[in-house]
């Protein structure tokens, strides 16, 4: 343990000359509007009835006034893109899209545009990394993000220093995670034809995770920032999250830091692969050394390509984690990010893995402690 406790002092002198990078790209003015954002789903990705009513004025002046930058709005590929029109674009969503963005430009929010894939089986969104595998289906999808991109910047004017162009969410490419990249530098060259001040989000495979991201030769535009999602330790995180995989579905009351002491309670009646993963998981004994050595690789990898990362997905799900165990988990990550310079997004606002929770009339009731692990006072 005094090792570790050592680890995180040489990683946080370490960090001191991580965060020193200026990349010409993006000023530090536009990346500061990408310092502490939040995810908005439910709304154009998994839509509801009533777009115009899933997040009030209520909660987008809450969300600034708890001080967040930006927020992250997932869309999903299917509401957006329209395959039999000229220009692939659905404009009766773009208009829904459009009333929401303006919302959150009014109170002062930049924006992240994020084209949300899911990589669900039995999904009703878009579980379009998959098709990116079909060379077909990668023309189509440049020929629409281009499309997406000319509307956005040039149709509608959005300004670059307030939104942010996410072309592709967690690519996975399970059997050659190297097809991704050049997919995406293509997919980025495009875009750029037509948006040549938005900052572009880049990302790695096997669900945007930091060790396909370092793996990647940063492109030659300046103008991009770089992106992963951080869900680790998985056991603790994703513990009961049905849509994970089946040896998470089982766990409940795993503890954050873990150890082989605080586990044993909990392995009676497990199923087998359950059992060994939580085993493993305490075996590891997880506490904020392990999380600042995984985040520092990646730090380690934008300075030395002097570039800006953002992790635009990080979170607990709250269903079945202790509270607290949750709360130090968010305070250790997002202090991490911070420390070494890194934009941060926690996925979500009001749902299992949410920031907020719902009055009977709908209004929202923070959460006062993750609020206070995020670093944000309440207004």
């Amino acid at each position: 343990m005094l090792i570790k406790r050592l680890l995180i002092l040489v990683l946080c002198f370490v960090s001191i000359s991580l965060t020193v990078a200026q990349p010409d790209g993006v000023s530090d003015a536009r990346f500061e509007r990408l310092a502490r954002g939040v995810n908005l789903p439910f709304w154009f990705w998994y839509a509801p009835d009533d777009l115009d009513t899933r997040f009030s004025d209520t909660d987008f002046a809450l969300i600034r006034d708890l001080g967040f930058t930006f927020v992250r709005v997932p869309i999903d590929l299917g509401f957006v893109m329209d395959i039999e029109s000229e220009d692939l674009l659905n404009r009766e969503h773009l208009a829904a899209i459009d009333r929401g963005f303006e919302r959150l430009l009014d109170h002062d929010l930049a924006i992240l545009v994020d084209i949300h894939s899911t990589s669900l089986a039995d999904s009703d969104a878009s579980n379009y990394s998959g098709a990116l595998e079909n060379p077909e289906f990668v023309t189509v999808f440049t020929r629409f993000w281009q499309s997406f991109a000319r509307y956005l910047a040039d149709e509608r004017g959005y300004d670059p220093e307030t939104m942010f162009f996410g072309p592709m969410n967690e690519p996975v490419f399970v059997d050659d995670p190297t097809v991704w990249p050049p997919i995406q530098e293509a997919l980025l060259t495009a875009i750029r034809e037509v948006a040549p001040d938005h900052t572009l989000i880049a990302t790695g495979a096997y669900w945007s995770n930091i060790d396909t991201l370092i793996e990647l030769t940063p492109l030659t535009d300046p103008n991009i920032v770089y992106d992963f999602h951080f869900y680790e330790p998985f056991v603790f995180t994703h513990q009961g999250a049905e849509w994970g995989p089946e040896d998470v579905w089982p766990l409940r009351n795993v503890p954050y830091p873990s150890s082989p002491e605080v586990v044993e309670p909990l392995l009676d009646g497990l199923p087998d692969n359950a059992r060994d993963t939580l085993a493993w998981y305490g075996s590891e004994n997880w506490d904020e050394s392990d999380l600042a050595a995984r985040i520092a690789i990646v730090a380690e990898w934008g300075q030395a390509n002097n570039v800006r990362l953002i992790c635009s997905e990080f979170g607990v799900y709250g269903t079945y984690a202790p509270a607290d165990d949750r709360v130090e988990w968010i305070r250790q990550t997002r202090s991490l990010f911070e420390l070494y310079g890194i934009g941060w997004a926690m996925w979500e606002y009001d749902d299992a893995f949410g920031l907020v929770t719902r009055a009977d009339n709908g209004d929202p009731i923070p959460d006062e402690a993750v609020i206070d692990a995020l670093g944000l006072t309440l207004p």
